[in-house]
């Protein structure tokens, strides 16, 4: 959940007139007339129309006058999750001095900006920067009040900024990324990489074969191979730092990977504490990100693998039926070749067979192809014809019923050849259950109509309905329940005709029947 902007300022000071000056600054007491609006407002219930203060934040401002009082405060805030955004730290204080109250701060909270503000030099900036880290700054007084206003409202910014960039790099860790979108995803945290050491190329380095190492993602110039080698045969040589700063680059590493970022202009950055703490934060996330599209990509193989499996072992067993039938078809043909009608026999069971065989086939080329449709108009009552002749070849050997109702002549936009394997396919799955289920008067409707924006069409059976464990994934490939031969893509292929057409298939099942109604927009 998003935080509210952070503008709470700690004040670290043994001098109370330097703390009630910064009170005085950071909270600006209100105007007289300010005052008796308030009270007005609150007599009568009113609201008071926006004041502006003239500064960009309203500050929260809490103060101490020693560094151990200081350290109880930040700890305080911590626990409260309501951390500082900056403290302002006085140098020369009795106990503790600034910088050995910071270094204490420091052990707690790493993120809050810290402003030394002093009148003596005690410390060389080296020395605050070993001691303190690189995320602070250093003030003298006197100072002015405009001054101090800048640089808390300049801190408060900078703490608010890197929070939200850090709670950004949090989403997108948890993205659920595809190889495909990953490259932009690198890119994105590389350009931010790039904006705050101050450079625009970089380049998120993993490890290869043979102890080298290889370019994942890259901006600028280091997109160009053959200056990204000339930086990546470095990288042996810095393996043992996780940073590494020199005049031409810096090198970063988490883990197994690392960011390497050019100084093109020649002029070296100074990465302070802060900056270090959010490139390290986006480097952990890249990596996290590469680590979640590799295992999201191998599950992906495995069950496609699966899948590819499951399809051909299907596939196999049902091609083995007919094929055997035909084998034997011949077998005996050739046996009684001298018996006109039984040879004859023979043949229609052959080429029934085979026909079979090509739908299977046929299925399976549709579903993976995907090919194109060839839409035109299509008269209804003779494309109802064509299903009919192909129904009853299917129909023949049960004493299934097929009925057809058709509301009045029409034409409709569609591919014929795809949409009468849709209601084939329909009439097959339903006669198959009739005939396992041993239904008495066993029936299917075929039935078609307009509607306004396009024409529906209609398959019922009075069978037993659909079982509800495959009920929620019925047009999913190679799901089937007791059923025998076919590829279990039938109910794909209708979906994915029916959709192609930019149509739209429902299923209505009960113990008394199904009922598969498809809706094909007129263009």
């Amino acid at each position: 959940m998003k935080q509210a902007f952070n503008t709470r300022i700690l004040v670290i000071d043994d001098e109370e007139t330097i703390r009630d000056s910064f009170r005085e600054i950071l909270l600006p007491r209100k105007r007289k007339s300010e005052s008796l609006e308030q009270a007005g407002a609150e007599l009568f219930e009113e609201e008071l129309p926006v004041q502006r203060s003239g500064m960009a934040f309203d500050f929260e401002l809490e103060e101490a006058a020693t560094g151990q009082q200081g350290l109880a405060q930040v700890q305080k805030a911590l626990a409260e999750n309501r951390p500082f955004a900056a403290i302002f730290v006085d140098m020369r204080m009795p106990g503790w001095d600034g910088l050995k109250t910071v270094q204490h701060i420091r052990k707690l909270d790493e993120r809050a900006e810290i402003i030394f503000v002093t009148a003596y030099s005690d410390y060389t900036i080296e020395d605050i920067v070993e001691k303190a880290g690189t995320n602070v700054s250093y003030h003298c007084k006197p100072f002015s009040v405009e001054e101090i206003r800048q640089i808390g409202t300049k801190a408060v910014y900078e703490w608010n900024k890197t929070r939200n960039l850090e709670e950004l790099i949090e989403v997108i860790a948890h993205l659920r990324t595809r190889q495909w979108q990953l490259e932009p995803l690198l890119n994105n945290i590389l350009h931010q990489v790039s904006a705050m050491v101050g450079t625009v190329s970089a380049m998120l380095v993993k490890p290869g074969s043979s102890g080298r190492y290889e370019k994942a993602a890259a901006i600028g110039t280091l997109a160009d191979d053959t200056l990204a080698q000339t930086y990546l045969n470095m990288i042996p040589g810095l393996i043992d730092k996780n940073i590494w700063q020199g005049e031409q680059f810096a090198y970063f590493k988490i883990e197994k990977y690392g960011i390497l970022a050019v100084f093109e202009s020649g002029e070296k950055v100074v990465l302070h504490q802060e900056r270090l703490y959010i490139i390290r934060l986006f480097l952990e996330q890249a990596a996290q990100a590469i680590v979640n599209v590799e295992m999201h990509e191998s599950l992906l193989r495995q069950e496609k693998l699966s899948a590819i499996g499951q399809a051909v072992s299907m596939i196999i067993h049902d091609l083995r039926g007919p094929i055997s039938s035909i084998y034997q078809g011949i077998e005996l043909a050739e046996e009684m070749a001298d018996h006109r009608e039984f040879v004859a026999d023979m043949h229609r069971l052959m080429m029934n067979e085979a026909k079979r065989t090509l739908n299977m086939v046929n299925d399976i080329l549709d579903f993976i192809r995907n090919s194109p449709l060839m839409k035109s108009p299509v008269d209804l009552k003779p494309f109802i014809e064509l299903v009919q002749k192909d129904a009853d070849g299917l129909l023949q050997d049960t004493n299934v019923r097929l009925s057809v109702e058709l509301s009045k002549p029409f034409y409709f936009q569609a591919d014929q050849s795809k949409m009468q394997r849709v209601l084939i396919n329909l009439i097959k799955n339903a006669a198959e259950v009739l005939k396992h289920h041993n239904i008495a008067q066993p029936s299917i409707k075929l039935s078609a109509e307009t509607a306004p924006g396009g024409v529906y069409f209609r398959v019922e059976d009075n069978g037993p309905g659909i079982p509800d464990q495959i009920r929620e994934n019925l047009f999913i490939p190679f799901v089937t329940h007791n059923k025998k031969g076919g590829t279990g893509l039938g109910l794909a292929i209708v979906r994915q005709f029916v959709e192609a057409h930019g149509g739209k298939i429902s299923v209505d099942t009960s113990a008394k029947g199904t009922n598969f109604s498809i809706f094909l927009p007129d263009e």
